[in-house]
């Protein structure tokens, strides 16, 4: 093996600077992991049903993607950490071409799931507000299932393909990187990624702006059944999640695809030790989303802001609102009691 090339990875692979970056790395999606787990297993949790079953699974696809997304960043960084410390010759930070080209898109592949499932969830959402009358009876668990699955279709195809495809050229890399596994097309990339999450946004400023004007129609004229003010309620409730969190990961994508620019512009003007450094600092923005994203869902929703140690002690979390609160059957019955009271009177 070329000694040179040895040397570089060591340099590359084995810098103060590039440790930490890693470190911060496994923090991060320690304590993302931790959270979001904590969030899917409420929203799985019977006695926790804040959202309408499909919701709940487009939810519980979402923080797969985000799980699996984490825990693969995780696991290389911490190899990456122990090679660090039991390395024995430089020529051991040396990373074979396919191997790096495989681990890449597996890294990439819940990513692009989750951009596919937050398409899916506006979907989800758009047929409840359009249905929003007898949405809350409307049960398809297959249905939903069917769709989380077709979102992971695209990304595993992909995965495929890059596992099938055979290596030309040269076959070691003193750096693994998304941009030095294989060639990048940013034009594909930002036409499918940004697009998607645009018209997601688009779609989730639109229900939440409906709904609101519509349940504040119902609340004054009482011209629906209580199915229909519970629906758009519930959009409401679950605007108040899906829109930040989406405006927060399309926000990251954009800087993503920015930050993969500006690295692919820079690769030839700047040393490969300044570039991996870079390149690591910038993939911070995911570890730091899927943290932001569990803890949107503990501090907007009351229901499992209670049922989370850390906040459940700060009343002013986990105090609902009267539009948001979810009461139990004899609430429903008494206020249908009071509308046909008011109806006849």
């Amino acid at each position: 093996m070329n000694e040179s090339v040895c040397e570089l990875a060591y340099e590359v692979n084995n810098n103060a600077w590039i440790i930490l970056v890693w470190s911060i790395v496994v923090f991060l999606n320690t304590t993302g992991i931790l959270a979001t787990i904590h969030v899917t297993r409420l929203l799985l949790c019977t006695q926790v049903e804040v959202f309408h079953i499909n919701l709940r699974i487009m939810f519980s696809n979402l923080s797969l993607g985000l799980i699996l997304r984490s825990a693969f960043t995780l696991f290389r960084a911490m190899q990456q950490i122990v090679l660090a410390i039991t390395w024995q010759d430089k020529c051991d930070f040396v990373q074979d071409v396919y191997k790096c080209s495989v681990q890449s898109r597996i890294n990439l592949t819940p990513f692009n799931s989750v951009i596919y499932t937050y398409l899916a969830v506006a979907l989800e959402r758009s047929f409840a507000t359009l249905t929003y009358r007898n949405y809350e009876k409307r049960r398809n668990e297959i249905i939903s299932l069917a769709l989380a699955v077709a979102t992971w279709i695209h990304p595993v195809v992909e995965l495929v393909n890059t596992i099938n495809r055979p290596v030309k050229g040269q076959r070691e890399r003193e750096y693994c990187s998304a941009l030095t596994a294989q060639p990048v097309v940013l034009s594909q990339v930002f036409n499918n990624q940004i697009i998607i999450c645009l018209i997601c946004l688009i779609i989730f400023a639109g229900i939440w702006r409906f709904c609101v004007k519509k349940s504040r129609l119902t609340l004054s004229t009482q011209h629906h059944n209580l199915s229909s003010r519970f629906q758009l309620a519930e959009n409401i409730r679950a605007s108040k999640i899906i829109l930040p969190n989406a405006i927060l990961f399309s926000i990251i994508t954009l800087l993503n695809i920015l930050f993969m620019f500006l690295l692919e512009i820079s690769k030839q003007s700047h040393s490969i030790r300044e570039f991996a450094i870079f390149k690591e600092t910038m993939s911070l923005t995911v570890p730091v989303y899927i943290n932001v994203y569990a803890w949107i869902f503990i501090i907007r929703c009351p229901q499992f802001a209670k049922r989370t140690y850390v906040v459940r002690r700060f009343p002013q979390l986990t105090k609902q609102s009267p539009q948001a609160e979810i009461k139990g059957p004899n609430h429903h019955f008494s206020m249908l009691t009071g509308f046909w009271t008011s109806t006849r009177g």
